[in-house]
């Protein structure tokens, strides 16, 4: 029997949990967040000279229309593969077509304000940001993009964010997902698979069974199956299956009612957004409940994310034919040169622009890996060193919460199902 509980408060981490954890290389300084927008594969020969002087041209124009006349302290950072010669004539062309523009650089005594300049790629084009500060004004970021040179890649070596995992629990039985979450009778570990939901709770550093409320559904599910937990306020969680929808009660004793349903599962926390799930299969048809924006169909996908932008929400999807699609409310546009997984999920934190996006990479059977994403413009940017596991990353969702993701992850050498916390930080 579970004590009285109050669910106020979403998927914290665990004190004293006996977890695996693993991260990257930290960054500091507020500047170096905006580094997560620009860190991802670099060109392997140099741009030409031209190119970089009409890029640094282009940015100049958009400082000096953002600062207006004046001396500002000009600083800028290089985290692409240019070298130092090229580095060198771009600020030299980026300076002279300020001072053209009435803007000056200056020390920080002397100066207006800043200007902070990054410099780097992006999967396909180039990318160059600046970071405006003005007195007490709202802190502007103007950027300038270019395409890319045809050439081989390679990782930029500075990733500003860290991943991180947790172990919550390993088991033989499948796992389609689990969620924390704190009661006042102490945490507790929900966990879903195609049978039953289990709630756990913590005793030193192993979890007890508390509660199996068995999953009652009239309709065949798929082989491949999918499930989402889901916590809610007024109750204590939902469950969304093919085919399926159960409702936990909101007290004590606690108890599961299932029915037959198709109705539409969320994609998001906030349940602004939800999209019909093929009840026999293991993907969304496509079909969204409300639309996003005035885009109420989209292609067949396994898993979706939402990009916070001013006044409207970029969604990411992971398509069934591979692709990713960004929908934007009023368009469909497919990414090209991306090899994502088929597993995306949105995480809210305090890094950058707030958002990022966890994407599953390989689904080897041996060792599968998550990387954290940023989308600036509409260009995908990798924001953070692989996080590896050993197994294949069978399903990933975003927390009820938000603020962190659950990963299942599939063994081959065990045969074991593990479920893991992932959040992410900001470098240091």
């Amino acid at each position: 029997m579970i004590d009285s509980f109050q669910p106020a408060r979403y998927n914290q981490p665990i004190p004293h949990m006996d977890g695996r954890w693993s991260g990257s290389l930290r960054m500091g300084r507020l500047a170096a967040c905006l580094v997560l927008l620009l860190a991802s594969a670099v060109l392997s020969v140099p741009a030409s000279a031209s190119d970089l002087g009409e890029s640094a041209r282009q940015l100049a124009h958009k400082i000096a229309a953002a600062t207006g006349p004046g001396a500002v302290a000009l600083d800028l950072v290089n985290r692409s593969s240019l070298d130092e010669k090229s580095v060198r004539e771009a600020r030299s062309a980026l300076e002279a077509q300020l001072r053209a523009d009435g803007v000056r650089s200056a020390g920080p005594d002397q100066a207006m304000g800043s200007v902070q300049v990054t410099l780097s790629e992006s999967v396909s084009r180039y990318v160059w940001i600046a970071e405006i500060q003005i007195g007490s004004d709202e802190r502007k970021v103007v950027m300038v993009t270019a395409p890319a040179a045809s050439s081989s890649t390679a990782m930029a070596s500075a990733m500003p964010l860290v991943l991180r995992k947790t172990l919550l629990l390993a088991r033989e039985q499948p796992l389609l997902d689990a969620a924390l979450l704190e009661t006042s009778g102490g945490p507790r570990l929900v966990v879903l698979d195609g049978a039953r939901v289990s709630v756990l709770r913590q005793a030193g550093s192993r979890w007890e069974e508390e509660a199996a409320l068995p999953i009652v559904h009239s309709r065949v599910f798929p082989r491949d199956l999918r499930g989402r937990l889901l916590l809610r306020r007024d109750h204590l969680f939902d469950v969304y299956l093919p085919g399926t929808f159960c409702r936990s009660s909101a007290t004590v004793p606690l108890m599961l009612t299932c029915a037959d349903s198709d109705a539409p599962w969320p994609l998001a926390s906030d349940d602004s957004v939800r999209a019909a799930f093929a009840p026999a299969r293991n993907f969304f048809t496509g079909a969204l409940l409300p639309g996003i924006g005035k885009v109420a169909n989209a292609p067949s996908f396994y898993s979706a994310a939402p990009f916070p932008r001013a006044g409207y929400t970029l969604w990411a999807l992971a398509a069934v034919d591979g692709s990713v699609h960004l929908l934007d409310g009023m368009t469909d546009q497919v990414i090209r040169g991306v090899r994502w997984g088929s597993d995306l999920a949105a995480v809210r934190t305090g890094c950058g622009t707030g958002t990022q996006v966890l994407v599953s990479e390989h689904g080897e059977p041996a060792q599968d890996s998550l990387r954290a994403f940023e989308m600036p413009d509409r260009d995908p940017v990798a924001a953070s060193a692989p996080l590896e596991f050993d197994g294949a990353v069978v399903a990933l969702w975003a927390e009820s919460g938000g603020n962190g993701a659950i990963a299942i992850v599939k063994r081959d050498d065990t045969g074991l199902y593990e479920a893991y916390r992932i959040s992410i930080a900001c470098g240091s």
